[in-house]
Order: structure tokens, then sequence, then C-alpha cells
């Protein structure tokens, strides 16, 4: 029995795939760009949750991220004393195999199941049931927990030490990404008492702070000493808005980093109402002041404010959205279908009030009643939560009897909500693009120094990287109304910013013509026929002398072979790039005698990155 080490694992795969055919590890293509057709962003993430564990206890830990099932079985039979698995409900049936494996092999393991997939284990399951396949149903914060388990201490901070990077790119420019955005949680759980919400259920109503402001910006610094062409943070709040003195200080902190305020934004959480009281008492300028970049924002429905829920009540979504976008924050708009005043009357409505609100990105789901919440509490006491399998729990499930309307009629109009999207407004590229020009001319106007000298920057490096897709927007654009706010966004850059240079030129053409190239290859052949499967990851946590404080502190291994399909792709891909990179560098050394310009650089590190970057 090895007590001197922890196995911390994902679910084995394969996965399930969800209703419109996506990859569950997708998150850009299955929601943020989902239906921008070759526009859709194709993106890896990590489960950064067993990373957090693997960090910040005291004992060594191996980390399965994604295992095939021979990659589970080799390490169960290294007879680990302890087994954390940390899954989603849609991965239960999985798990519960995964926990009969090691019952049967592994006898005295101990066995922890966490996150939602716990909360959902624990609703629908007795005790005895529970007890059959684990020894612990971690409910809440994880890290206090195993640390108790442990018998360490449970006080000292919790450290998110550069942890890997996800990726997205739009699937002709590259179907396999490297990792451009960071991530990290600043907090756990929200006193908003949403009904449907599993966080606010997990915790309690409560927020637990795992970064301070200071621990924040420590952890991205670190992150840009590692990976100086990082450019964005993913950060996971509930509402960060909810809490103007986190954001605040956050402000005070970021401001004295020149290199963070030219260089780097992060992505943070907000509600509607909470941003727009923040914008009253501090002012609008004070966001982008704080380094944020884009906001997730809940709009939820637009009449959720009338039926209890307080975040949507005072504010007009349209306006909060309008004010953020001429600041250059790019958002994240989440709107739900289903909720039980929803008919075919006013379901229209509804949705139109979201498309108004033109979210550079969005996330159209049904309300799914999961299996712990307070809204599945009250469904099953009507009678009206389905019998669904756990691979159909998730946020587009038809677990839910609806009062007006037929299950497959919420499903339809999600889907019909993305192509609504895409048609009125275009892919959230150029949608990403008309913001960030914004933010650039938002800048050059400020007052504040840091603002006008050092982030105008930021934007201007990402509007020239962005600018490049124009010409394959333009061609393949779905109705001559996105081809118009194509043609308008090049005149507005040219006004903006100036006249492309000849890389930048030369770039646009390579894009537009692996777009039509990738088009005519996947005419007969739709290129998302099969879902995304991520590669097994196995990370080695060693907690050794060797590994100082501000080093990485994992050692990342492939256990298994990657496919030579697969393989050749990647080849293939990371040469044309480097024949790219060197094409367009020889142009801009030419040049460079005659034109001195700061945007062919920033080209030249972006395709050095081979990913889109961040939101």
């Amino acid at each position: 029995m090895i007590t001197n080490r922890i196995l911390l694992t994902t679910p084995t795969f394969p996965y399930p795939s969800l209703p419109a055919n996506d990859s569950l590890t997708d998150a850009t293509g299955q929601r943020f760009t989902h239906g921008d057709d070759i526009f859709s962003l194709v993106s890896h993430t990590h489960c950064y949750a067993n990373h957090i564990l693997a960090q910040n206890i005291n004992i060594p830990t191996t980390l399965l991220e994604y295992p095939r099932w021979n990659n589970f079985v080799e390490e169960v039979d290294k007879k680990y004393g302890i087994i954390g698995i940390s899954a989603f409900p849609v991965h239960l049936d999985t798990v519960m195999k995964m926990c009969t494996h090691i019952r049967e092999n592994s006898p005295e393991t101990k066995i922890l199941l966490g996150s939602y997939g716990a909360q959902a284990f624990a609703a629908q399951y007795d005790k005895e049931t529970q007890k059959k396949y684990v020894d612990h149903v971690v409910l809440g914060e994880g890290v206090r927990f195993l640390r108790e388990l442990l018998g360490e201490d449970t006080d000292r901070p919790i450290q998110q030490k550069v942890m890997p990077k996800c990726g997205g790119a739009p699937a002709f420019i590259n179907k396999y990404p490297k990792g451009g955005l960071g991530f990290l949680v600043t907090g756990l759980g929200c006193p908003g008492g949403c009904d449907f919400c599993a966080t606010t259920e997990m915790y309690k109503k409560k927020r637990i702070e795992l970064l301070s402001p200071d621990d924040f910006v420590n952890h991205v610094e670190l992150y840009r000493k590692h990976f100086k062409n990082l450019s964005s943070i993913f950060v996971i709040e509930e509402d960060h808005f909810r809490h103007p003195r986190w954001l605040t200080k956050t402000k005070e902190r970021w401001e004295k980093n020149v290199d963070l305020v030219k260089n780097v934004d992060w992505t943070g959480f907000g509600s509607v109402d909470f941003i727009w009281h923040y914008a009253e008492n501090y002012g609008w300028d004070a966001i982008p002041e704080t380094g944020i970049g884009a906001v997730f924002i809940g709009v939820e429905s637009k009449f959720a404010g009338e039926h209890g829920y307080r975040k949507v009540r005072e504010a007009d979504a349209r306006e909060v959205f309008h004010k953020l976008h001429s600041m250059g924050i790019r958002t994240l708009g989440a709107w739900i279908c289903g909720w039980d005043y929803h008919n075919h009357a006013n379901m229209y409505e509804d949705l139109n009030y979201f498309v108004a609100c033109k979210p550079t990105y969005q996330q159209l789901t049904r309300l799914s009643p999961f299996p712990g919440t307070e809204l599945w509490r009250k469904l099953k006491d009507q009678g009206r939560v389905c019998d669904v399998p756990w691979e159909d729990v998730h946020f587009w499930s038809g677990s839910q009897k609806n009062i007006s309307l037929e299950t497959h009629e919420t499903l339809n109009l999600t889907e019909y909500g993305y192509d609504l999207i895409y048609k009125t407004w275009g892919p959230s590229i150029l949608r990403k693009l008309e913001v960030t020009l914004n933010g650039y001319e938002f800048c050059m106007d400020s007052d504040n120094p840091l603002m006008r000298e050092h982030r105008s920057e930021l934007y201007k490096g990402s509007c020239a990287t962005t600018w490049g897709m124009l010409g394959a927007m333009d061609r393949f654009a779905p109705n001559g109304v996105v081809r118009r706010r194509v043609i308008k966004a090049d005149e507005r850059f040219r006004d903006l910013i100036g006249e492309p240079t000849p890389m930048m030129e030369m770039l646009s053409k390579n894009i537009e013509e692996r777009a039509v190239k990738f088009k005519m290859a996947h005419m007969f052949n739709p290129y998302n026929r099969r879902p995304r499967e991520e590669p097994a990851k196995r990370y080695l946590y060693n907690k050794d002398s060797s590994i100082k404080d501000d080093d990485i502190p994992y050692i990342t291994e492939y256990p298994n072979k990657i496919p030579k399909k697969i393989q050749k792709i990647m080849n293939r891909n990371n040469l044309k790039y480097r024949i790219l990179a060197k094409l367009l560098s020889y142009k801009f050394k030419l040049k460079s005698s005659k034109h001195i310009n700061d945007l062919d650089p920033v080209i030249l590190r972006s395709l050095a990155g081979q990913s889109y970057g961040g939101f």
C-alpha cells in the first residue's frame, strides 16, 4: 500500500457527447462560440480542481487527466492509500465503474469523490449506496477537507502556481492549439441564492476567498514570468462585482505593475445589477482599470428579475453590455431557456432581448435541475424531474418537464439562438475585434496615463492579430448584413490604428487561403462530425527540494502514444507555422529599414503561440 503519495484523477475516457454532438472538454466549441461555422473556436481545458488540491497538500501526488481505462488500471494496481476522483454529474456512470474496480483490486484504498458529481451523487443515492462506491463524498471546499484527512495544517494560504494553460483557435487555423490562456480561482460560492445554481448549493450561499487581491496579482505575475507571451487569465468567481473592496484593491495593485497593464487582462464574472452598482459607486472607468478585459454575465432571462432573481432586477442588461463594450470590455453572456414562465407568446421576445445585448461570446442553455439544488428538490416534489441517464445531466439536459413547452422545443430554441446571434452580429471573432477597437479608442481618450500609454498597447496588438481574420470572415459571412459589418470593422481599424502592414496583409491572405481549403476539404465530411478527444496526461507533483517556490510545481507526462494521424496533423501544422513565421519575419526585416512599426512583432509573437489566446 502506497501511503506516501496519493492519486487524483478525472473520469476515464471516452466521455459522452453533448446533445449537439459537441465535446465535453471543448468549452468554446460547445458554448461560447458555438454556431459560428468555421469561426467557432476549438479549445481544450484542464481539471483545475485536482491541480489546486495537488498544489496545496504536502504529500506527493500523481494526477491523471483524461486517462484511458488502461492508464487508470495501471495506477490503481500500485495500491494507493487514497484515490480522489473529481467529476461532473455527466460522468457518474463511469465514476461508479471506476470505484467498483478500485474496491475489487485495491480494497484498502480510501476513495474520495468531489466536485459537482459528488453533489449529484449524494442527492441521488442513499448512504448505503454511497458507501458501496466511495468512502468520502466531498462537498464544499476540497483543500481544507483533504488537509484535515491527511493531518496537515488547514490554515496556510492556498496556492495556484502556473497551472496548465488552456487554448483555442478556429479549426482551420489550428485544430490542436497550444495553451495560451492562464487560469485562476479567486473565490468559491455565491450568496446570491439562485435556485438553479449548483455552486450556491455546494457552498451554502457563502463565498470562500481563495486568493486575496495581492495573492491574485502575484499569481498573474508568476504566469508572466514563465510565459512572456501569455496575454489573458480566466479567473473563476461567481460574481466579482459583489465584492467591490476586492476589486478596488486589485485595481490598486494592478496599476502598480506597468507590465501587466500593457500586456495582460483577465476574464472575471459579474451580474447585471452588481456591475451597475459598482459603476455607480466607483465609476465605469474603474472597471477596465482593474485589469478586467472580459466579463461573464448571467443575463439568464429578460423576465428573471420579475420572478425573484435579484441580480437582474434593476438595471437593463442591454445598457450594461453596451457600456462595457464601449470601454473595450468583452462579454460572455449567458441566457437560459425553459423557465416556467416561458411560453410561445414570450420566449422569442426573451431570446431577442438577449441577442440585443450583442454579447461578444454567448452561452445559451436549458434550465436544468441539477441533483442537489433547490430547483431540483422543488421540481422533484412536483413530479417534474424526468428519469434521464447520467450522461444527459448537463447544461442542455432534458430532465425538466416544462409547463408550456415540449422538451424538444427548449433545445431547438437554444440552437436557433446561436444561429440567430451569428447571422445578426457575425462570429465572436468579429465581435471581439469591434469591442477591442472600442477599447483602443477609449484608452487613447482616457485621462488616465496608464490607460492611454500602456493599456492602449494591449488593445492595439489584439486588434492587429484579429484583423487578419477579416478576409476569411468577408468571404464566408453568413449574409450581407454580417459582410457589411466585416467591411465596417476594417474601415474603423484603418481610421483608428492606420493601414495594415505588409506582414499583416500577407498573413490575412494566408488565413483566407486556409479557410477556403478547409471549407472545400470538409464540405462532405464536417470537421466536427466526431467530438474532439483530449490526450491522457499524467502530472507528477513530487514535492522535492529541487523545486523552488516560483518554479512550475509539476512534471507533465503523456502515458500513451499520440495517434499517428493526429501526430501527423500536429507536425504538419507546426511546420507551417515555422515556415510562415520565417517568411513574415523576413518580410519584416526587409521593410523595417523603410517603415518602423510596432504591430509586426506582435504578429510574430502570436504565431509563436499557435493559439488564438483568451476571451
